[in-house]
């Protein structure tokens, strides 16, 4: 059964973060938090999508930024802003002659993939888009976007990842490039419990979307 807690405005917000939602529209986000509602400091708990849905089923935490919408009846989820999926390469890559790199011309080398379920829901999202191509292969997952960088750097192979974390990661003789042709929809979304309204979360998922306007 949920354990629900009073909660007044000044109480700090308990924020779980799964696995494809830090970018630098969250750190935008947490900063005009703390300059328009200092009194309700945001405390970020960086969790699996597994662990986040249970915590907010359960009452562990007040609200979640996922890259998934709400797939309990007990949870709704607010869309804030949308990404998209890129390449990472090493600077002299023959790919990086695209201005956008076809999936196929990807999937002709190896794949440095991410692992599940620590780095659902991307993961599956890109799977599901190497299973289209019968070469396209991971020769090695990992977990973090640090790891990916060091393992192209030394040559291991390229990453797909979302394009605002790796241009954010500004690593020197590695570049990124846009993925081509239809893309899957990669949106950060608030979660939060059905039963019980927080108005301070109300107001933390409205600076949230009016970040993109």
């Amino acid at each position: 059964m949920p354990i629900m807690r009073a909660c007044t405005d000044a109480s700090p917000l308990r924020i779980a973060v799964s696995f494809g939602a830090v970018s630098p529209r969250l750190a935008a986000l947490l900063a005009r938090q703390r300059a328009e509602e200092p009194q309700t400091p945001v405390r970020l708990h960086e969790v699996a999508l597994a662990e986040q849905l249970n915590g907010l089923t359960y009452g562990w935490y007040d609200g979640g930024l996922a890259l998934t919408e709400a797939p309990a009846s007990t949870l709704r989820a607010h869309a804030l802003w949308r990404d998209e999926l890129a390449v990472a390469m090493p600077a002299q890559s023959p790919l990086r002659r695209f201005d956008a790199v076809p999936l196929e011309e990807a999937a002709r080398y190896p794949l440095i993939g991410w692992q599940a379920p620590a780095c659902e829901p991307v993961s599956a999202l890109i799977d599901a888009l190497l299973l289209t191509q019968r070469s396209g292969t991971s020769c090695v997952q990992v977990q973090s976007y640090e790891l990916m960088v060091v393992l192209i750097l030394a040559g291991y192979g390229i990453g797909i990842g979302l394009q605002s974390r790796l241009a954010w990661l500004r690593v020197p003789h590695i570049i990124s490039r846009p993925l081509a042709g239809c893309q899957p929809d990669i949106t950060t979304y608030l979660l939060q419990p059905r039963c019980g309204v927080m108005a301070a979360l109300d107001r933390f998922a409205k600076r949230g979307r009016e970040l993109c306007r």
